[in-house]
């Protein structure tokens, strides 16, 4: 093994990384509600995938860095907002109800777990991955339905 090939290795094993990360994520998200939703783990999976492609391809440079970053905040504001859904047919007496807050968060964080894996200690991405896994679990909810994270 050679000096040039252990950079290729780590950033390997960072997107391997990313990748654990969203499937974490998505499986948590795929298996929420009453139906199985296996678009939702793919979609994670790939937006961890991405965001640590788009931040180990800007380089080491900083300001490269940061505008990877910024673009990945950018495009995954687009995908969230596309998750969040308001239905426009309701009984006029009731208020709208937004659908799929919690499920637009977890792309979000799946990025931010992503760039992390990156550009920063993969120990802070796994740290950041648990509490999320805990704060997106049922337990402790007072077992009522999420009716925001669909």
């Amino acid at each position: 093994m050679t000096i040039e090939t252990l950079p290729a290795i780590e950033s390997l094993l960072r997107m391997g990384l990313a990748v654990l990360c969203g499937l974490a994520v998505g499986l948590n998200r795929a298996h929420h509600g009453n139906v199985p939703q296996p678009n939702r783990l793919r979609v994670h999976v790939l937006v961890g995938l991405s965001a640590c492609l788009m931040v180990l391809a800007a380089g080491e440079h900083a300001d490269a860095r940061s505008r990877a970053i910024q673009g990945v905040a950018t495009g995954i504001g687009f995908l969230g907002a596309g998750e969040i859904l308001v239905p426009h047919q309701r009984p006029k007496h009731q208020p709208p109800q937004v659908r799929g807050l919690t499920s637009a968060a977890s792309i979000w964080f799946t990025a931010a777990l992503g760039v992390t894996v990156a550009a920063s200690t993969p120990l802070l991405a796994g740290a950041a991955l648990v509490l999320a896994l805990i704060t997106l679990s049922n337990h402790g909810n007072g077992g009522d339905k999420d009716t925001n994270g669909v």
